[in-house]
């Protein structure tokens, strides 16, 4: 694609916040090694965020990872920024580095110890997703044939994650669960990624009712780059470009984002889902093509994608880094 002098000035001047980067705990490989994070340093990415925690897994091997995670981080101050605030993302941006925060992948890691989240916290989580496809103690998942919604315990999860002053996120979270905590929120939430129910049909995308939920809240969905997602083999961003302007056209453009979730090496993350069957059912199914990516270096082309098409360029700042930084500036 032709990319316009205007859009390269555009992309040099303005922040770009991607809200995922899946990276590789200790014991697993899914094609997320940490080497790829300077992919998003010279591709002029801002920030990201990675994982540490998830469904699977439990509290002590939490804490191992996380303290990986921080170690990585330290060990190369002229290149990363643990991005406990946003003034670290602004500072990460003046420096030419790259702001990494912490996530977790859903909830059951903790059991039902509730309060040691105060401790992650501390040690640098700032997003938590409350489930993992598959159902949990919180709520449903999104491959769930039974989504009972959000359980009594999973409200205390919720306001826990409030009061720590942390984001919920309701990415891989089933529907009627997601709704239920639209009911019960206090402060904006995030969909970190997904992609459209209405432009690709894939349980793990988003509805329409969904979405206005989520402008009335005030949140932000982030779009994934995952070919699964967006319906298209190679995760285009021409076809990227399809779920976003379906949001703007639904909500506006104060409600998205980028999550692009980009895995490097997408062979070793087929291998991985075709052995959790209740996660990604879809791994099963005949002819099924595995998941593909872009690169952070590719999503210019979806920066000159909304100029094409006649977005504004307050709309374009809102959506490479505006309405996350608005989210997280209101919880963190």
């Amino acid at each position: 694609m032709n990319i316009a002098e205007t859009t390269r000035k555009f992309w040099k001047e303005n922040l770009i916040w991607d809200m995922l980067y899946p990276l590789e705990p200790p014991d697993q490989s899914y094609g997320c090694p940490e080497k790829y994070l300077d992919h998003y340093i010279d591709a002029g990415v801002s920030f990201t965020s990675i994982a540490f925690a998830e469904d699977g897994g439990n509290i002590e091997s939490a804490v191992k990872t996380i303290a990986g995670h921080r170690k990585l981080i330290q060990a190369r101050p002229e290149a990363f920024i643990h991005a406990l605030t946003v003034e670290d993302v602004f500072r990460a941006k003046r420096e030419g580095k790259l702001a990494i925060g912490m996530q977790v992948h859903g909830t059951s890691w903790f059991g039902k110890d509730v309060g040691v989240l105060e401790v992650f916290r501390e040690l640098g989580l700032r997003t938590v997703q409350i489930a993992f496809n598959a159902s949990n103690f919180v709520g449903g998942g999104c491959s769930d044939r039974a989504d009972g919604g959000l359980t009594t315990y999973g409200n205390k999860v919720v306001r826990e994650i409030e009061r720590l002053r942390m984001l919920v996120d309701l990415s891989h979270t089933g529907y009627h669960t997601t709704l239920d905590i639209f009911e019960i929120a206090t402060r904006p939430l995030v969909i970190s990624h997904a992609g459209i129910m209405a432009v690709h049909q894939h349980y793990r995308n988003i509805r329409d009712d969904q979405l206005q939920a989520l402008a009335k809240n005030g949140g932000v969905v982030g779009l994934s780059g995952n070919s699964a997602y967006i319906g298209d083999e190679h995760g285009s961003m021409s076809e990227i470009f399809r779920h976003l302007d379906h949001v703007v056209q639904l909500i506006g453009p104060d409600h998205v984002g980028f999550g692009f979730d980009f895995v490097f090496e997408p062979a070793l993350l087929d291998e991985w889902a075709r052995k959790i069957e209740d996660e990604w059912p879809d791994s099963k199914a005949a002819g099924w093509k595995g998941f593909r990516f872009q690169r952070p270096e590719n999503v210019i082309e979806l920066v000159q994608l909304m100029f094409d098409h006649g977005y504004p360029e307050d709309a374009v700042k809102k959506i490479v880094s505006g309405n996350f930084l608005r989210v997280c500036t209101e919880v963190w």
